[in-house]
């Protein structure tokens, strides 16, 4: 998205263009897309052809432009780098964004930002298949299971030489620079080379290799790489029986990720039977409560419940005067499909990811029931020995 003297001010990647830019003019906005909207007078586009591709070219476009509006991908601490090491063999590693300004780093060996570190590690794992690469700090004295699965040429056990490790690595660069077309005319060339060796095992891995480069469109990155206009989702589900062992969870998203390390539990203080509607108010009460203390406002709240749940959350946003979007996915009348309760609509992107945040409320909060529900059997186990 560029501004009306043509300078780039946001850049993101979507698997539906006209769905996801759409959502920019849709109501009900976060401030900061409303802010960037009010800049953007151009929009153009790049058509990548996968997944993986667009992945690698939105983090060279963001490192190359540093976008006004893209300020969290260069930012936050939850970005990742992909950094390339200067040894005979080097390894290829993921970086904090945290550790960038502590760590002596090679430039040109430097790539990102991305998402976050389970999205980088994703892309490694599908780029790994193509050129295969070391990972492990210190070198071993035999090949681990990388080496078995033939994903990394087992250099500790010199089964392949410095300047045939070299070449991979050069290929692993001309891939995250977006050449790669310079990356299949080299496993081409490779392939021809084993061929008139009469080397047709080694061959065959570099078949399959070029392959599996060929077939990168059919591979997904993974949900963690959907873009969301909102920068902060957090998600809320309360787990219990009959009211008993009632917990809440709250789970955050930031830029479409997962962000573990801000996740919450609550343990209900409500007494009485089972009242999710109460129950939900109590966590999000107890939630904004602690607003004052560094927690960052979200840009959409996402509930698992009905008109009830939701209503209830408005109810106590209102007693903050703090106007956020809520939306609440039900199950519906027949338990089988997803009925999103909200102001407005949402593409096909967002509700995948507002999907997601749900089921991620959901299994946490499943989680910490199960925790509180295994204490108090131990403890009514030892109280009956007494």
């Amino acid at each position: 998205m560029k501004n009306a003297r043509s300078e780039v001010v946001y850049i993101g990647k979507a698997t539906s263009l006209k769905e996801r830019v759409l959502s920019y003019f849709a109501s009900n906005l976060t401030l900061k897309t409303t802010s960037q909207m009010q800049n953007v007078a151009d929009i153009e586009y790049i058509e990548c052809e996968s997944a993986l591709e667009a992945l690698v070219l939105e983090s060279r476009l963001i490192k190359k432009h540093l976008p006004k509006f893209n300020i969290k991908e260069k930012d936050d601490k939850s970005r990742a780098y992909i950094y390339i090491s200067k040894e005979k063999f080097p390894r290829v590693q993921i970086i904090r964004g945290t550790d960038l300004y502590r760590l002596k780093l090679l430039k040109n060996n430097l790539f990102g930002p991305f998402g976050s570190t389970k999205i980088v590690s994703q892309a490694l794992e599908i780029i790994r298949k193509i050129v295969p690469f070391r990972t492990c700090r210190v070198m071993p004295q035999k090949k681990c299971l990388y080496g078995y699965l033939g994903l990394c040429d087992s250099p500790c056990e010199k089964k392949v030489s410095a300047g045939e490790y070299m070449d991979s690595i050069k290929n692993v660069k001309s891939f995250l620079n977006g050449k790669k077309n310079r990356l299949q005319k080299s496993l081409e060339k490779q392939l021809s080379v084993l061929s008139k060796q009469l080397k047709f095992e080694e061959a065959a891995k570099v078949r399959d290799r070029i392959y599996a480069l060929e077939h990168l469109k059919q591979i997904y990155v993974t949900s963690d790489s959907i873009q969301s206009i909102y920068d902060r989702i957090e998600g809320y589900d309360i787990s219990n029986i009959s009211g008993e062992f009632a917990t809440g969870s709250m789970v955050v998203f930031i830029n479409g990720t997962s962000e573990k390390s801000e996740y919450r539990k609550f343990k209900i203080r409500s007494t009485g039977k089972a009242n999710d509607v109460e129950m939900m108010a109590e966590v999000i009460q107890r939630r904004f409560q602690k607003k004052t203390d560094g927690w960052q406002i979200p840009d959409l709240l996402v509930i698992d419940g009905g008109r009830p749940q939701v209503n209830g959350v408005l109810r106590i946003l209102r007693r903050y005067n703090l106007k956020i979007p809520v939306v609440g996915l039900a199950k519906g009348i027949d338990r089988k499909k997803d009925e999103i309760i909200g102001s407005q609509t949402f593409p096909r992107d967002e509700v995948a990811i507002i999907k997601q945040v749900r089921d991620e409320a959901h299994r946490f909060a499943k989680n910490y029931y199960q925790k509180l529900h295994r204490k108090s059997q131990i403890k009514t186990s030892k109280d009956i020995m007494r």
